[in-house]
Formats: structure tokens, sequence, C-alpha cells
């Protein structure tokens, strides 16, 4: 098939996200001690008769997860330019992406009850058209799956707003304040709507099954809504307003995430469709993040996050460049010998799943040392602690399984037209790859600087000695085996 030259929607698109992301790099990089908040606020209370607002929030937590929202979306337009080559609207397809974005940016940049709605409605709506983007039977009751399980969300958003009516105000910093304006009841119940619509959002058990349903969505679609849009959307409202939520909240979310992330990986382990093998992955990390935030670090959800979004797109941009050559195969018993036929692209995938797996010095290898340090200190129960281990057993088991399978099973001709040659193919996959490698050992640095691991940097050696010694113990019973 012959690759067309990248057009004029994707260079602007893709142009243009590129120089945001440098805009708000520099914001981070220049806050990254966390001692500086810009706060620029929209008052709507003269015009409607409450207190209403839209607070626009630049901090180190919104302005470097807009940059990694940003430095994904670009990597991930270049490559649609190649992957979408063949449709006749790519044009259509640029836009409705680029919407898909700029909702979860304002998502992020507008921390208020309302400003949320705003962008989490936009992420319902723009989800369901590029989920539903081939029109087949799949693709439109995938995206009716889809849609509604973001409606039962959105329900409990518009619940805690009219929670917030209470007060008569909507604004992020009265939430802050809410337990000294109210009695225990109405703070609980509204912590319990802002968890159940983030637990919808980001899958999580009894909401999980919508997001394998999504994977009916082209390629590129699926490497942002599982690396840094749609399921973190839930993590990153936790993050901003899981201090209403109080100690029920926080065991209800750990049983429920436990659940979720074991769940996740024993049903990994028996699929050989590749990217629902990835999608269960993405849940089972997500997962990991709202365990991070039920035993108290925050600091090191928010870091998994940034680090799980660059590793799992590079993933699902590889497993997409073996489809487009595949004629669309994602059965991995059908894609033997990549190595010979796919190097770069094989290589590449590699390191996605060790840096999934948490192989040490590789950018997961420094947030999951921290969620396992996390669970050592939160005075867990060790039957959790056993369950956090199972799941990274089966995270290497399933992981280990596909590589392997990819690299030594019956070559059935699959992957026949390969061409190396794809300077778009190629670029972004190696600007992903940048950040799969460096962006741990980065945000570390950065994470120090604010102090974000205090709670649990005491034990993150044992963490990381525990990660090795998991990878020292399965690699010996793979050979011996």
């Amino acid at each position: 098939m012959e690759i067309k030259k990248i057009n004029a929607p994707v260079a602007v698109a893709g142009s243009s996200l590129g120089l945001s992301f440098f805009f708000f790099f520099f914001l981070s990089v220049m806050n990254a001690d966390g001692s500086l908040s810009l706060v620029l606020e929209w008052d709507l209370t003269s015009r409607v008769g409450v207190d209403l607002s839209f607070p626009l929030v630049l901090d180190f937590i919104s302005s470097s997860f807009v940059s990694v929202v940003l430095y994904i979306s670009a990597c991930v337009t270049v490559f649609s330019g190649f992957y979408m080559s063949h449709e006749s609207f790519l044009s259509r397809f640029i836009c409705l992406l680029m919407s898909f974005v700029l909702s979860m940016v304002l998502l992020i940049l507008f921390p208020s009850f309302l400003g949320l709605m705003v962008g989490w409605d936009g992420l319902g709506v723009t989800s369901f058209l590029l989920v539903v983007y081939y029109m087949d039977w799949d693709c439109l009751s995938a995206g009716m799956i889809t849609a509604l399980s973001n409606r039962v969300g959105d329900m409990f958003f518009v619940l805690g707003i009219a929670c917030m009516s209470f007060s008569m105000s909507y604004g992020m910093v009265d939430v802050i304040y809410l337990k000294s304006l109210f009695s225990y009841t109405p703070v609980l119940i509204l912590g319990v709507l802002i968890m159940l619509g983030s637990m919808t959002k980001s899958a999580v058990m009894p909401f999980s099954a919508w997001l394998p349903e999504a994977m009916a969505a082209p390629t590129p679609v699926s490497s942002l809504v599982h690396s840094s849009t749609l399921v973190t959307a839930g993590v990153y409202v936790l993050i901003r307003f899981g201090t209403v939520c109080g100690a029920f909240c926080s065991y209800f979310l750990m049983a429920f995430s436990l659940m979720t992330v074991v769940m996740a990986g024993m049903s990994a382990v028996s699929l050989v469709d590749a990217k629902k093998v990835v999608a269960l992955s993405t849940l089972s990390q997500v997962s990991l993040m709202m365990l991070a935030i039920s035993v108290g670090a925050v600091g090191v959800a928010f870091f998994h996050l940034l680090v799980h979004a660059f590793f799992k797109a590079l993933m699902f941009l590889c497993l997409g460049s073996v489809i487009f050559y595949s004629g669309g195969v994602q059965d991995v018993r059908f894609l033997g010998s990549l190595l010979l036929k796919m190097p770069l692209v094989f290589i590449l995938l590699l390191i996605s799943n060790l840096s999934l797996v948490g192989f040490p010095f590789l950018s997961g290898y420094y947030s999951k040392e921290l969620i396992v340090g996390s669970c050592l200190v939160g005075h867990s129960s060790a039957f959790m602690f056993f369950l956090v281990y199972l799941v990274l057993v089966l995270t290497f088991a399933y992981s280990g399984r596909m590589i392997w399978l990819l690299c030594t099973f019956q070559d059935v001709g699959a992957v026949s037209s390969y061409k190396s040659e794809s300077i778009h193919l190629n670029t972004s996959l190696l600007l992903m790859s940048f950040g799969a490698v460096f962006s741990g050992l980065v945000g570390q640095s950065f994470m120090i600087k604010m102090n974000f691991f205090s709670p649990v940097f005491s034990l993150s050696f044992w963490g990381g000695l525990l990660l090795v010694g998991l990878w020292v113990l399965n690699m010996l019973v793979m050979f011996w085996f």
C-alpha cells in the first residue's frame, strides 16, 4: 500500500500541539518547586445571581499534565497521518481528535465542578464519535456502551453539583473548605459522588465493561484514550478533589481498585487479541493509581499517571503499525517473527513492555517502585500486599507472553508489506520512545523537589528491591520451565 504524504490538517494540528507543549512544559519547569500557582477566575455572579465562576488554574500539576497530553497528542496526530492515510475524510478525523484533546485540556485547566462538567461532557461526546468512526455494528454497539457508561459518571457529578448548591458556590476553593462549613453527612455524600464519578471514567469495577469495548475505535484514538485522556480523567479528579473523600471512601476505593487490578491481570493472561491485552493492562495500571490514592500516596499516583502515559502510548503506536501492515490482524498468534520483519517496531514495543512491568531504570520502574513502597508504609494488610505482588507477577506474565508470541510463534505471513522508510511512522515512534525511557528519571527529579514523595521515600528502596527480586524470580521460572 502506498503511503501518502502528510496533509495540511495533520501538519497544522501537529505543529500547533507541539508549540503548545513547549509553552506548558516551560511553565512546569519554571514551577518545578511548586511554589507558584496562577489562578485566573471568570466570575459570572452578577449575571446569574449565584457565586458561579470558572477558575483557570496553572500550577505544577495542571501544567505538567497538560504538557504530557499535548506531547502525546502531537505524536499521535503525526501517526494518524500515516495510519489513516487511506481514509477519505482524514480532515474530519483530525478535527474530532483535536476536539477530544481540547476537552481533556479544559478538564485539566478548569478544576471547578462546572468547569469539570464542560470538559467531562466534551470527552463523552467526542469519545462516542471517535469510537463509532468506522460506522459498523460492532463500533456502534461499543460506542453505545462507552457513552452510556460515561453518562452514569456524569449523573454522579450532576448530583455532586447539586450538593455544592447548598453552599451557593461551585468553586474549587469551596470544596477544600467544605468540611468546615457543613456536618459530616453532606461532605460524605459529596465525597462518595466524586469517587463514583471518577470510578466510572477510569473504568474501575463495576464500571469497567466499556474500556475493552472502546478498542473498536481507530488505533490513534485508542492510544490517546488509554494513555493520557479519557481513563486518566477520573484519576485527575480524585487528585484534585480527593481531600473531600474521607476514610470510608478510601477503604471503598481500595477494595474495588484491588478487585479491578487482579481481574484485569488474570483476564489479560489468557487473551490473544493484542489490543485487548493492552487495554486490560491500562485497566490494571489505572487501578494501581487509584490504589495509591486510596492509601494516601496522591503524589505517587500523579507520577505514575504521567509516566504510564508515555509507555502506554508507545505500546499502542507500535501495535497500530503492526496491525496496519498486517491488514488488520490483531491475533498475536498470526504475527510471529516480528523481530525479523519490523525490527525497529519490535524493539520499541519491547521497551514499552519492559517499562510496563517495571524493568530497572526504565520509566515504569520509578513509579511502580513508589506504589509498592506506598503500600508498605500505608498501614495496609498483608493480604493487600500479597495482591499487589500478584498483580506485578500477572503483569510480567501477560507482557512476556505477548512479546514471546510476537518473537517466536509460527510465521504465517500476516506482516508482509512493511516499509521502514516511512518518516512519519518512525518520527512518532522515536519521539514516544524518548518519553517511555526517560520520563521516569526526569519526573522523579521534579517530584523530589516538590516533596511529593515524603511519605514513602524512606521505604522506596525496599519497593525497588522487591521489583528487582520479582524480575529475577520470574526469569528463573521462565527458563526453568
